[in-house]
């Protein structure tokens, strides 16, 4: 075997053992070990400071802290700090009329500005110094990530536990791209796995909580500042973990520029955390130290070692004339010729797996290119917003500007909501013929299969007002058996239920149970995409244990399927539905731009169109 081939199999066994034999391993041994969990009571409510830094955020600051005004944790034992790092928009403006609003609330928040722009290092050190004392808890989350209203109320039930130092929550993006959204799937499960033995080895920037002791300025040179400061509170044998049913919801979606832009300076700080961190190898942790060389120093050097290896690879295709060589250089080069086309011609359909051979090489590429930059210290500038170009992002000007945006807004939303429901009519209506076959179908499966009516009628509770909160009936095709809650009363259905017959259970799988709704879509009561209407029999329990419950449906009709159902299913307890506020939050958002509000309701209609034909339901 000639060297060039043995530097080959080596580089290919370090990529296989980072990508797919760590997480097997990790996987494997986390299974036999039950996730950390403290066993505090619910009365554990430290003092939390919510640590906030913005440059130029005017997009997001407002539905950042009115999502922080709606935590079910007491308003005494939380406040909101903010800097504003040399911002040259409204985003003072707006976070000064929503502070107003949570000041009504009884609910501390205060803004420190900095004239100019120093940096998000600079920033977040200012906080750390001024307020670190004043606090149990620092909660350090991103203007554009929203957060499941329990947030606080699980992040205390964790610190109750003296051992724990960070606790962060599964974080997701309401529209990413394909390659995004399975590369934070890939993550959050990697995060869960290692979360089992308190050794998690870097927490999502957009939300990380951190025991106030254990909290240390960042070095002036840290560029991946999330990662330090994560890592520096489990230099003494402390653990950090994930709450599975914690929400991270990033509302913004990078560019292509901009996501490219944040890979080259992750990598940068990837490869300078094996330096800055190297007493980690002194860890009283094993587990933290495994996780520690299997994940962040080998993802450090992966870039490095895929360079490596692609021009080992094109030296052997052309001095040795290596047959295995020249195939695997043919792959690469057809993935980035169909990735360029793609491009080229807009075209946005999913094209696996060359997507995800392109997104590779993209990610290291960028990774290569960081690691160059940081060597030759090109990480020495503060941050800065990376401007795009919609409408988020566009600055008003005069004395009225706040005010034009806040009426432009306004109208978007009013706009949206009147298109909507043209579409509900045409979409229900087309619905309902081309559907009409399945629907027949069904109606003789269940005669056929249990005794009782075809249709079903559940009082619902729709679209609320100022003044005015509405009940209808909603319809359904029948799926448990007829006086199925006489016994039980109104309790959530489960896996398994025992009242669903066997018809029933195929309509759930498939939602073909919900297909009687389109009439009430036609009818006005509800939409095509929405919140789940609730039942009214479970709306009092509901809006005691979440705060802030019944706005969900303000405004805003209910929907046969919706963000919420598509990505977290059925609901079988609280904990489900406290889960699901967050996404519902985000599409009452989203409405107020017509732009992200297509995008949404366009992903919606697709994962619904997937879980119906895969039968993904409960």
């Amino acid at each position: 075997m000639n060297l060039m081939l043995s530097v080959l199999i080596f580089l290919a066994v370090v990529f296989i053992y980072h990508h797919f034999i760590y997480p097997q391993l990790l996987g494997f041994f986390a299974k036999r070990k039950p996730p950390m969990s403290s066993s505090a009571d619910n009365a554990h409510c430290p003092r939390i400071g919510i640590m906030i830094c913005a440059h130029n955020e005017e997009a997001f600051i407002a539905q950042k802290l009115f999502n922080l005004s709606a935590m079910e944790y007491p308003v005494e034992k939380y406040e909101i700090q903010i800097v504003l790092d040399g911002c040259t928009d409204e985003t003072k403006q707006r976070a000064e009329q929503a502070i107003s609003q949570l000041h009504q609330q009884h609910i501390c928040a205060e803004i420190h500005e900095f004239t100019n722009n120093q940096g998000k290092v600079a920033a977040l050190n200012h906080l750390i110094n001024t307020h670190k004392d004043q606090y149990d808890v620092l909660v350090f989350t991103d203007v554009s990530a929203l957060m499941s209203i329990d947030a606080l109320t699980r992040i205390a039930h964790h610190f109750a536990d003296e051992k724990i130092a960070v606790v962060s929550g599964i974080y997701q993006f309401y529209d990413s791209s394909l390659s995004q959204e399975k590369y934070w799937q890939y993550q959050n499960k990697l995060k869960l796995a290692e979360s089992n033995y308190g050794a998690v080895v870097g927490v999502p920037g957009a939300m990380c909580a951190i025991r106030s002791a254990h909290v240390k300025p960042l070095s002036s040179r840290a560029i991946n500042d999330d990662f330090i400061l994560a890592m520096q509170a489990l230099c003494e044998g402390h653990h950090a973990v994930i709450d599975a049913h914690l929400n991270i919801i990033e509302m913004e979606r990078d560019q292509e520029g901009v996501d490219f832009a944040r890979r080259v300076r992750i990598a940068a700080g990837n490869f300078q955390q094996i330096y800055l961190l190297k007493h980690l190898t002194k860890s009283a942790n094993p587990w933290l130290l495994f996780n520690f060389f299997s994940h962040k120093v080998l993802r450090g050097l992966m870039p490095l070692v895929v360079m490596f290896g692609v021009v080992t690879l094109m030296a052997a295709a052309i001095l040795e004339n290596h047959f295995f060589a020249q195939a695997c250089l043919l792959i690469l080069f057809a993935s980035v010729t169909i990735g360029a086309m793609k491009k080229w011609f807009s075209i946005e359909e999913p094209c696996a797996p060359f997507d995800q051979i392109n997104y590779v090489l993209a990610s290291y590429a960028a990774g290569c290119m960081g690691i160059a930059k940081y060597c030759t210290g090109g990480f020495n500038m503060p941050w800065r917003r990376v401007e795009q170009t919609n409408s988020s992002t566009t600055k008003n000007s005069g004395k009225q500007g706040t005010t034009a945006q806040s009426n432009t807004t306004n109208q978007s939303a009013f706009n949206v909501i009147r298109f909507k429901r043209v579409m509900d009519i045409v979409g229900a209506t087309i619905g309902l013929v081309l559907a009409s076959p399945i629907m027949i179908a069904a109606m003789v499966a269940i005669k056929l299969d249990s005794k009782g009516p075809v249709f079903y009628q559940q009082l619902r509770v729709g679209q609320a007002d100022d003044d005015f909160v509405e009940l209808f009936q909603v319809y359904k095709f029948r799926s448990m058996f007829t006086d199925a809650e006489q016994q039980s009363g109104a309790v959530w259905a489960s896996k398994g239920d025992p009242r669903i017959t066997r018809v029933g259970r195929f309509l759930r799988k498939t939602r073909i149970d919900e297909l009687p709704q389109f009439i009430n879509v036609l009818k006005g009561e509800m939409s095509l995409i929405g919140p789940r209407p609730e039942r009214p029999v479970f709306y009092a329990k509901l809006e005691d244990n979440i705060p802030y419950f019944s706005l969900r449906t303000y405004g805003i009709k209910p929907g046969i399927s919706g963000l919420a159902q598509v990505m977290n299913g059925y609901d079988e307890n609280i904990e489900d539905v406290r889960s699901k506020i967050g996404w519902d939050y985000a599409y009452a958002l989203a409405l107020s731009s017509p732009k992200q509000w297509l995008s949404m309701e366009w992903m919606i209609i697709l994962k619904t169109i997937r879980i119906v034909v895969l039968g993904k339901g409960q």
